[in-house]
């Protein structure tokens, strides 16, 4: 705790009254009228071990602002016989629904006695004696205004604030040259083809919710191989109309249904809008910018739609990128 400053001189000549000298053996009186306005230092032997406050948090210091710890002092005799005065103090116990302001101060009383050496107790009941508690409360007192101070001078007033810093200036990017953003631009056009794609295979995949029971099994591409079931080629299947070479990547690809893979070169596909009701298998062809549905009607006609039932889909392929694409509906 702080010590209470040196006696400025008299300014009318006579002398200050001498400093309060503290006793090493035994604890000062302090009179009610004085009682947190001179600090006061314990008697040697006092503690087992040195005893500081702590720092008091803002919260508390509120709530001392606005609840002040002080108890009702009234004369007996005297002219003032009668009177009462608020004599300030420091809580060293409280109910437990009492603000936790309170709380935090009654436990740093509980820290100061567990300090305390055996010659500050009563050995009979080892409460604080009386003298060393307001000793600790005139002290607290003390320590309390230094804590109220230093909150205040802390402050900072907005007209002694720091001037800000003035903005920094944001940065010109310097022209590029003609070449080098005819590269960016093709870069950025290449980058939003692919983003495209991606999203129409996206929403290809994702727009028609698949039937537990005939949930497909989308397969990644796979390139022609020598194997048998991707060696039928357009002469084998009679498949030479040009209209019907997008059939091609169809069929080679290993993981098309055998009902699709052999096609009558006679047959001629219809373009609707929708699979028609009458077409109870359908097959998923996703193409790397487009999805298609094949299937075949009652009357064995091959259909190529873009919209189909979720229901009826038996499965789904990934065909190579570049493949050709069906015509487009005919409505």
């Amino acid at each position: 705790m702080p010590l209470e400053p040196e006696p400025l001189p008299s300014s009318l000549g006579r002398p200050s009254p001498p400093k309060h000298q503290c006793s090493s053996t035994s604890t000062c009186t302090i009179l009610l009228s004085e009682i947190g306005k001179y600090y006061h230092a314990f008697p040697k032997g006092s503690f087992r071990s040195r005893f500081a406050p702590p720092a008091i948090p803002r919260s508390v210091l509120h709530h001392l602002d606005a609840h002040p710890f002080y108890w009702s002092w009234t004369m007996k005799a005297g002219p003032n016989a009668g009177k009462s005065f608020a004599v300030p103090t420091v809580p060293t116990s409280c109910p437990k629904d009492s603000p936790k302001a309170v709380h935090w101060m009654v436990s740093i009383f509980h820290a100061f006695k567990a300090q305390l050496a055996p010659q500050a107790l009563d050995q009979e009941t080892g409460r604080v004696l009386p003298a060393y508690v307001k000793l600790y409360q005139n002290n607290m007192l003390m320590h309390i205004r230094a804590q109220r101070a230093h909150s205040r001078v802390g402050k900072t007033s907005p007209a002694s604030a720091p001037p800000r810093a003035a903005p920094r200036p944001v940065a010109v990017i310097p022209p590029q040259p003609p070449g080098v953003i005819a590269e960016l631009r093709q870069e950025i056009t290449a980058l939003r083809a692919e983003i495209q794609a991606l999203r129409l295979l996206h929403e290809a995949s994702t727009s028609l919710p698949l039937s537990p029971r005939t949930a497909p099994t989308v397969v990644p591409p796979q390139p022609p191989s020598p194997s048998a079931a991707s060696s039928i080629s357009m002469a084998q299947e009679g498949i030479a109309h040009p209209d019907h070479r997008w059939l091609q990547a169809i069929i080679d690809n290993q993981y098309c249904p055998p009902t699709f893979r052999h096609i009558d070169s006679s047959m001629v596909p219809s373009y609707p809008l929708a699979i028609p009701e009458d077409v109870q298998q359908v097959l998923q062809v996703i193409y790397e910018a487009d999805v298609r549905f094949v299937g075949f009607d009652s009357n064995g006609d091959l259909c190529v739609a873009i919209r189909s039932p979720a229901e009826l889909v038996i499965a789904a392929i990934v065909v190579q990128a570049g493949a050709l694409l069906p015509p487009p509906p005919r409505y």
